[in-house]
């Protein structure tokens, strides 16, 4: 397709024809994926390709539960690495001067003292692999493939599942199928409504 007409054909779809994925297309959901672009080339991601049907039926049960989920042939499980913990950042850390200026000092210092630092990490981690997941999601269309995040998640159940690492956390599912409902259309916003032109109160459009 021609790249506005995948980004145009991107749905969310929650039901799934009974079809699995071909080989080739997942091939090319995980390159796309390989190849998104990370802060500092870190690539601090893993992307589980599940497909077997007993563990997709148990992520569905720590997922809300969603018991539609279970249907899905392909869960992608995109995992990020939480070895990084704030108290082993060194003040001249350039990660943790990048967050000081992003989120002040304050809330970094009370992160770094909180009880549960794998769930800092957790929340940290969040958006690291919101890039990659969404080239997932671009290049299933690419294929004619419906997609939808899940984020419903119980983020440590749903890792011991997938028998992950203690540094690995499962962020997010992302299924993938070929659809058996039609796409909702969704009312967008005009872009007049989401842009400005060079400074708040001047129109882009």
């Amino acid at each position: 397709m021609e790249y506005m007409d995948v980004i145009r054909k991107r749905r969310s779809i929650r039901k799934f024809r009974d079809i699995p994925v071909p080989k080739q297309a997942i091939d090319d959901i995980v390159e796309s994926a390989r190849l998104a672009p990370s802060g500092g080339n870190a690539q601090n991601w893993l992307f589980g390709v599940i497909t077997d049907k007993v563990l997709i039926k148990e992520l569905s049960e720590v997922a809300g539960p969603q018991t539609w989920i279970s249907e899905t042939p392909l869960i992608v499980a995109v995992c990020a690495d939480i070895r990084w913990k704030i108290k082993e950042q060194s003040e001249d850390d350039h990660g943790m001067r990048i967050n000081e200026i992003r989120f002040t000092p304050e809330l970094i210092r009370y992160l770094g003292d909180y009880h549960d630092q794998e769930s800092v990490a957790v929340l940290l981690e969040n958006g690291t692999v919101m890039i990659p997941g969404e080239h997932i999601c671009l290049t299933a269309a690419n294929h004619g493939l419906g997609s939808c995040w899940i984020g419903d998640l119980n983020v440590k159940k749903a890792s011991k599942i997938l028998g992950l690492p203690d540094n690995y956390a499962c962020a997010f599912l992302i299924l993938v199928g070929y659809p058996d409902m039609e796409p909702v259309d969704i009312e967008r916003k005009n872009i007049s409504e989401i842009t400005f032109h060079n400074t708040y109160g001047s129109n882009y459009y």
